[in-house]
């Protein structure tokens, strides 16, 4: 595939908005304390209006201008970079909505933050969100975001318990702090309970202590994310949620459901009602965690017969107006916790989604084709989709002026293809606040 680049450098003029020009002349960096400049020029997929554009100006870490190529190049300054990038694609910079890259990576054997978040930039991440962050946690996040060491944006959940076999509770560690931003990178706004375990047969939390703890929460203005997996468990979160917010709604903070596994029409209508986000693994769940016989078993004797139609309810969950974000849960979904090229990408995401095959099971099971999901559908879930269920659409997801100019750059349009050639896609470069931290491709991407 034929790539060019120009790296050409641009008449100087103002940024609509601005009354100066924010890069210095002959500056072929272009960047500012809070971020980097560039332009990049190709067919970029903005999931804003105009839904396709063929030029994107990030200025000082945030989008300054999309739409036509001759408009976008004469707002930029002196010496902003200049990226063509052919026949490839530009996106949204995607969100890894629920994962464990940094905090969990001894699992999947990596040593250090900085080898996490690597293996996330060079799979199209731009953000990721650690949903279980203790207080040793917190300060390496903590530390990380002083050194000016984040290269992607990271969103910590902390943890309100341990998961299984202990689930030890940590009391309200959260309450001596404001949710909000610690540097530009990190964001601290969340908290997280684990409710049951992976299997749903263990609940960590008594229905009083849970609707307490999660109305304590909502008063603060923390956003509650909660993993539940069972029926039981989503019954006892819901009746949580409604006390704290109303049976329906609002939702402001975008308290969220992690996983949701089981789900009965019931339950939906309650989600529904009040506004709840939804987290969900479009390349593993459906066939990889639901079809374990240690799972199944705990739906009854024998075949589950039409209780399975609770599981994994992708379609129905987007098709009753939920905000649907897909997620890696990394690495707790990995065959064998095994890093390879084949876990842990949003091109995945999008393409499990379409057709359903997992990373252990690679044969869709014929009670999952009622719940696929669009190509386009799983490209919301992990941009615009993502960034409600961190609470965060006002800065992240979209392409538009004033938004932050994060990009994820593809080799391919993931609108007009096929799973498998989804899949096989490669990420050519990954961009957070205007700098290119990921380049596969140096003729494309170059260096920042």
């Amino acid at each position: 595939m034929a790539m060019l680049v120009g790296l050409a450098l641009l008449a100087g003029c103002t940024v609509p908005g601005r009354s100066t020009p924010t890069c210095p002349s002959g500056d072929p960096a272009a960047t500012t304390a809070d971020g980097g400049s560039l332009v990049i020029i190709g067919r970029i997929v903005t999931m804003d209006e105009p839904p396709v554009a063929e030029a994107l100006l990030i200025d000082g870490g945030t989008v300054a201008a999309v739409g036509p190529r001759d408009e976008v190049v004469a707002l930029a300054c002196d010496g902003v970079p200049v990226i063509n990038i052919g026949d490839g694609v530009a996106y949204p910079g995607f969100i890894d909505s629920h994962a464990h890259w940094i905090g969990d990576r001894q699992y999947y054997g990596l040593d250090t933050p900085a080898e996490a978040m690597d293996a996330a930039l060079s799979r199209g991440w731009t953000s990721i969100s650690e949903q279980w962050v203790d207080e040793e946690r917190l300060d390496e996040l903590t530390a990380l975001a002083a050194d000016d060491a984040l290269p992607l944006r990271v969103d910590a959940y902390l943890a309100l318990n341990a998961p299984a076999p202990s689930g030890e509770h940590f009391g309200d560690w959260y309450a001596d702090r404001e949710p909000g931003l610690v540097g530009d990178r990190l964001r601290v706004q969340g908290v997280k309970v684990t409710l049951d375990n992976g299997w749903g047969t263990l609940s960590h939390w008594a229905p009083a202590e849970l609707t307490e703890t999660i109305g304590r929460a909502n008063e603060a203005g923390w956003q509650v994310s909660v993993h539940t997996v069972s029926t039981e468990a989503h019954e006892m979160v819901l009746d949580a949620f409604e006390s704290a917010i109303g049976a329906a709604g609002p939702n402001p903070l975008h308290h969220r459901i992690e996983h949701a596994i089981q789900v009965t029409d019931e339950q939906l209508a309650r989600m529904v009602a009040m506004d709840l986000a939804a987290v969900i693994h479009l390349d593993g769940a459906a066939s990889d965690w639901v079809l374990e016989a240690d799972y199944l078993g705990n739906l009854g004797p024998g075949n589950p017969g039409e209780e399975i139609g609770w599981l994994a309810r992708w379609r129905d969950f987007v098709n009753a107006g939920l905000h649907v974000a897909a997620a890696t849960d990394t690495p707790w979904v990995y065959p064998e916790f095994e890093l390879t090229d084949a876990v842990g990408r949003p091109t995945h995401q999008i393409a499990g989604g379409m057709d359903g095959r997992g990373l252990a099971n690679p044969e869709t099971p014929e009670w999952v084709l009622a719940q696929l999901v669009t190509a386009e559908q799983g490209l919301r879930a992990v941009t615009i989709d993502a960034a409600h269920a961190l609470g965060d659409d006002s800065r992240r997801g979209r392409l538009r002026p004033g938004l932050l100019g994060d990009v994820t750059i593809l080799s391919g349009d993931v609108t007009d293809a096929t799973p498998d050639e989804i899949r096989a896609m490669t990420v050519i470069g990954t961009i957070v606040g205007g700098r290119i931290v990921h380049c596969s491709d140096p003729g494309v991407c170059g260096d920042d």
